[in-house]
């Protein structure tokens, strides 16, 4: 039984336990500009503070998981491509294996330096970039300032 819904998830009980289903393809895109990591800075209302993530989001109607992955990183970046061929697709991942088993597709694009500072202006769920080198990203995930697990996860495939 379906005890919760809105337009991102559904909560479904079912023998006492509870599940969750998003409603679309959940993409994740990790952006390397000459062998640095571009960030996003994330506003979430449940924090005080910006959050440490790489693009991500929902797979609209009649769009591919890829061309997700390039919408999601016009959006909160402001670097648009358009050639879905860039696109490296890397192992997916199970954010919350107790309660789901739809499986986060992740995608590594290379950007230039002139794509990079060509850039337009990100959406307002994003307060900035940042672009942080190999021993930056190791250094701040050591120091917790990167919290999210899915974004650790990602870094760390990358850079082992």
């Amino acid at each position: 039984m379906i005890i919760h819904k809105n337009p991102y998830f559904s909560v479904r009980l079912k023998d006492d336990y509870y599940s969750i289903n998003f409603s679309t393809e959940q993409v994740l895109i990790l952006p390397i500009v000459d062998n640095n990591i571009l960030f996003i800075k994330s506003i979430r209302p449940v924090f005080d503070e910006t959050v440490i993530e790489l693009p991500a989001g929902n797979v609209d109607p009649k769009e591919t998981n890829s061309q997700a992955a390039l919408r999601e990183l016009s959006e909160e970046t402001g670097i648009k491509i358009t050639d879905t061929k860039r696109l490296k697709e890397l192992p997916s991942l199970n954010t919350i294996p107790s309660r789901t088993a739809q499986m986060l597709k992740i995608y590594q694009v290379n950007i230039t330096k002139d794509e990079y500072n060509n850039r337009k202006k990100h959406d307002d769920e994003v307060a900035g970039l940042l672009l942080l080198s190999n021993r930056e990203v190791i250094s701040n995930i050591q120091e917790g300032k990167i919290i999210v697990a899915t974004v650790v996860a990602v870094c760390l495939r990358y850079l082992l």
